[in-house]
C-alpha cells in the first residue's frame, strides 16, 4: 500500500488476520476513527494499519479495552508535551505492572502443565482403564492434590460414590 493509498475494511481485516466486525468494534470503542468516502465507506491508511496492529496485540494479550482506550485517547487532549508524556508514562507503567502480573500467572500455569505432562507420561504404557478404581496407583491419580490441571483432565468422581 503506497503512502496515499487507502484500503477497505475487508482488506484491512484480511491483512491483520481478523474480521471487519472486530475492527468496527474497536472503532465503536473510540480507539480509532476511520476516514469515510462520500458514500460512507470506511477507508484506512498505513497509520490506521499500525494503530490496529497495536490494538489487536494488546487485546489478544488480555489487556482490558478500557486501558487500551486510555492509551489511545490520553495524549490528544493534553496541552503540552510535558502533560502528555507524564500521563502516558503513568499509563505505560500501569500496563507494565499488569503484564508482569499476567506473566506470573502464566508462569504458574506453565509449571502446572509441565508437572501434569510428566505425570501423564507415566501412563503411556498403562493397560488399565483410566479410572480411579481400575488404576489406584496411577501417577496422575496420586498427584491430583498437586495440580489444578490434573484435576481438570482426570475423571470426575462419580456422584453415587459421594451419596
Amino acid at each position: 500500500m503506497g503512502d496515499n493509498a487507502y484500503m477497505k475494511i475487508g482488506e484491512l481485516a484480511d491483512l491483520l488476520g481478523t474480521t471487519p466486525r472486530t475492527l468496527r468494534f474497536y472503532e465503536e470503542q473510540g480507539l480509532l476513527e476511520s476516514c469515510r468516502t462520500s458514500g460512507g465507506t470506511r477507508r484506512y491508511s498505513n497509520e490506521d494499519v499500525l494503530r490496529f496492529k497495536a490494538i489487536l496485540r494488546l487485546a489478544s494479550s488480555g489487556i482490558p479495552i478500557s486501558l487500551i482506550h486510555e492509551l489511545a485517547t490520553t495524549r490528544d487532549p493534553s496541552v503540552s508535551g510535558s502533560e502528555s508524556s507524564r500521563k502516558m508514562h503513568d499509563l505505560v507503567m500501569r500496563l507494565i505492572e499488569q503484564v508482569q502480573q499476567e506473566i506470573e500467572v502464566l508462569h504458574v500455569l506453565q509449571n502446572d502443565l509441565l508437572f501434569a505432562a510428566s505425570k501423564v507420561e507415566g501412563c503411556f504404557e498403562c493397560k488399565n482403564a483410566p479410572t480411579r478404581k481400575s488404576c489406584p496407583n496411577c501417577p496422575v491419580n496420586q498427584n491430583l492434590e498437586k495440580s489444578d490441571f490434573l484435576n481438570l483432565i482426570w475423571e470426575q468422581k462419580n456422584c453415587s460414590e459421594v451419596i
